[in-house]
């Protein structure tokens, strides 16, 4: 039997389960991350810049790797935004231990992939990974302990300390900084630790972009509830004619279409982003460390508030097109039940015109019957004149003129008894 020929895809498939991993297995190692906002004119800029640089580039083109044994630089494409990713394992621990615990070792000038790379820098952080645990005063210099986040995770095989801060000073100044203490970190657990804390700070603040969109737009919302207030209002009052009542109902309608097209793909990323982050905060099982706060908890604080602003926004933009749906409902009633009045009348003023007519319709019949009986007693008459005499005339002129009109009439009223069966059929 000859083999099963395989799906196109399944290769393809397989392979997406271990795309986008980060192939650090092993501490200790300094790693820096770049989130770059990219518009489609960027996009298809960074498609030109990214296939003139060296490396293995993934299937699809949306991942790019340069590897070494001592290093490495990533870069992955996203929807509406890319990553960039260098990290380093040529560490000297002792040294590290003395000074900086790694922080500003690798920066912007040492990443030539970045010296073109097209799009704005919406997010930076540096993450340092040692085998060491550091003295408060130590740690102090590079993070600020007193609103840091701590906490134990993956089961207490690591620490992580962070404060969530733009740190601007050093070489690798202008980024956010994590210490992760590895504490018996082992197989791909680094890696997916990485990545998680990566993912987890790109993501919360792509979900905060949906924040100050939310605000303008409830502050937009206000205005509008208040004009279809005063149009249900006027309608309900009768204080405007129909005509006017519409314009406004359909001029408010269309503003509310634009927004809900200006703002719904934000708010559906918005949705997607802070369900990412909180997918990735429940992969990192944190245990608490006395005195700090745990990064769900850090998170939970400030991502919710915005989050339940963003979902208020999105219901009050439904909640006034659903409303200004019933308004247009209750006013295409209102002059559907007009129009029906006007209908009416306008059938009864045309019944009334057609009985009129028929009244004067009869009223010509019996006119045409004396004016045809006029005409057949004239021809008669020049007929008979001169056969007779003028008293025999006279005398047949009544009978004939008995007969005549009989005749007439009853050819008219026969006529018009057809005419009437034929219309009802």
């Amino acid at each position: 039997m000859p083999p099963a020929e395989d799906h196109s895809l399944r290769t393809t498939l397989s392979d997406l389960m271990h795309a986008r991993a980060i192939p650090i297995f092993a501490s200790p190692v300094l790693v820096r991350s770049w989130v770059y906002l990219l518009n489609d004119e960027a996009r298809a800029a960074e498609r030109a810049w990214i296939d003139g640089l060296p490396g293995e580039h993934g299937a699809e083109g949306w991942t790019l790797h340069d590897i070494s044994p001592t290093g490495g630089m990533i870069w992955e494409r996203h929807g509406e935004f890319s990553t960039y990713l260098s990290y380093t394992t040529a560490v000297n621990l002792a040294a590290e231990r003395r000074g900086g615990l790694g922080f500003g070792r690798v920066h912007d000038d040492q990443f030539p992939w970045l010296d073109e790379a097209p799009g704005k820098v919406f997010r930076s952080v540096e993450i340092a990974v040692l085998r060491y645990a550091p003295k408060a005063d130590q740690l102090q210099n590079k993070i600020d302990l007193n609103q840091a986040v701590c906490c134990d995770v993956f089961d207490g095989a690591a620490r992580i300390w962070s404060d969530f801060r733009l740190h601007e000073e050093g070489p690798g100044g202008g980024s956010g900084r994590i210490y992760v203490q590895d504490k018996g970190l082992r197989n791909d657990e680094l890696s997916r630790l990485l990545q998680s804390l990566i993912e987890i700070g790109h993501y919360r603040k792509l979900a905060l972009l949906g924040f100050p969109v939310a605000r303008d737009l409830m502050a937009w919302l206000k205005g509008a509830e208040a004009q279809l207030a005063a149009v249900t209002a006027d309608m309900a009052a009768r204080a405007a004619s129909q005509e006017q009542i519409l314009e406004r109902l359909m001029t408010l309608s269309a503003e509310v279409e634009l927004r809900v097209n200006a703002v719904r793909y934000r708010q559906g990323a918005t949705e997607a982003y802070a369900q990412l982050t909180e997918d990735r905060l429940a992969s990192l099982r944190e245990s608490r460390v006395e005195g700090f706060s745990t990064m769900h908890e850090f998170i939970e604080r400030r991502l919710h508030p915005a989050m339940r602003t963003c979902q208020a926004a999105s219901r009050r933009l439904d909640d006034i097109s659903t409303r200004i749906g019933r308004v247009s409902d209750l006013l295409r009633a209102r002059i559907s039940i007009s129009l029906e009045i006007q209908n009416q009348s306008l059938l009864q003023n045309m019944d009334l015109r057609s009985k009129l007519q028929m009244k004067l319709s009869a009223l010509v019949e019996g006119l045409s019957v004396f004016a045809v009986s006029y005409y057949v007693f004239n021809l008669v008459k020049y007929m008979i004149e001169p056969l007779v005499s003028v008293k025999t005339a006279h005398l047949l002129y009544v009978p004939i003129i008995a007969a005549i009109l009989a005749l007439a009439w009853l050819f008219i009223y026969h006529r018009k008894k057809r005419i009437e069966t034929q219309a009802a059929v």
